[in-house]
Parts: structure tokens; sequence; C-alpha cells
């Protein structure tokens, strides 16, 4: 009997390690969508692309310093959960990942919800792609934060790739090379986003 309960105990604990295991503090937070977690790994959140803040001589994109706040006010100094997708690490050794508080708060989500980062689709980390995309919905329906520009338009329309959910200007050549199969058109910039597609980083539409 005294074998079966310290054998119990063991277990418990096991169990207790591998639950506070999962919980990771945030001691740095480096922009809307990156933290910094207490043993220096990097994480991306997963699933968003908040605009970028001033770095490396580069001017800041609209609501980036925004979203730097909205995302210390969420998560600086606080315990995280890390949940991972299909493929753990980006190509930078950054963990990517949908970042959840103890009080089940989705800061992905929160980030969207709040108009402070647009969906970023990347195949095959889906997981959340339908909550995510029904928030920023609604975040532009309310004109909140970053949709104050981007719905702005720069074209007479878009060129869409199906594969990637990305969309362009006419003239970009990452544009220009969507197989046909692959190539849909958008009128305007509202349309792309409401289907969750987000803006090529090269052209920039």
């Amino acid at each position: 009997m005294l074998r079966y309960l310290r054998l119990t105990i063991f277990l418990v604990l096991i169990l207790c390690f591998a639950c506070d295991a999962q919980w990771h503090y945030v001691s740095w937070v480096t922009d809307g969508d990156s933290i910094v977690l207490e043993n220096g790994q990097r994480v991306r959140y997963l699933g968003i692309n908040a605009p970028e803040i001033a770095h490396d001589q580069q001017p800041g994109e609209p609501f980036g310093e925004e979203a730097l706040h909205y995302n210390i006010y969420l998560v600086k100094h606080k315990q995280v959960r890390i949940e991972t997708d299909i493929e753990p690490y980006d190509r930078y050794g950054r963990l990517l990942g949908y970042v959840f508080l103890k009080d089940g708060t989705f800061v992905n989500l929160k980030m969207v919800k709040a108009g402070y980062a647009h969906v970023l689709f990347l195949n095959p980390h889906l997981k959340y792609a339908k909550k995510l995309l029904a928030a920023q919905r609604q975040a532009m329906k309310n004109k909140r934060n970053i949709w104050q520009v981007l719905l702005k338009e720069t074209c007479d329309y878009y060129v869409g790739n199906t594969h990637s959910h990305k969309f362009h200007r006419p003239v970009c050549k990452y544009g220009q090379r969507i197989l046909p199969a692959q190539r849909i058109l958008f009128k305007k910039k509202w349309d792309a986003f409401y289907k969750g597609y987000s803006p090529c980083r090269k052209c920039r539409p």
C-alpha cells in the first residue's frame, strides 16, 4: 500500500511539473506580434501580422507603436502558454505560436479584434484561421485602428494568389508570376482582406 501511495504521489508531481512547464514568462515584447521568453526564445505570433515599428533606420508603419504598446499591455511580465501548429519554428529560429494567457485570453485573436494586426495565413498553419478571420471582418467593419489606413485604395485592382493568400499590385513581379489556376482578382482591398488575403511585403499594395 505504501509503495502504491509513493507511486501515486510521484505521478502527481510529474503531472504538476508538466503543467507548469507549459507556462512561460514573457520578459520582453519586440513589437505587435513578437515576444521574448525568459529563456531568450523569440516567439512570432502565428496567423497575424502587426504593423512594423521603426528599426534599422527604417520608418515605422501607421499604428506600429500603438500595436507594440497594446501587446506590452497584454503579455509583458505575464505567464503565457504557447501552442504551436504544424511547423514549430521559422527559418530565423523563432518559435511560431498561438499565445494564451492564464485567464484563457487568446492574444493573437485579441490583437486582431483591437485592429492592431491583420490575418496572415501561412500554409499549413491554419488551426485558428476561421476564428481570426471572423475577428478581422468585425474590426474592418468598425474601422478599428489599422483599418483606418489599410483599406485606402492604391490601384484600380489587385492580383491575389489562392495558394499563398497574398495580394499584389498588378505591376508586382511576384504577382505576375502567379499561375493562372491560382490567380484571383480583387476590385478593392476590402475584398482581399475580407477573404483573408494579406498584402505583399514587396509591392505594398
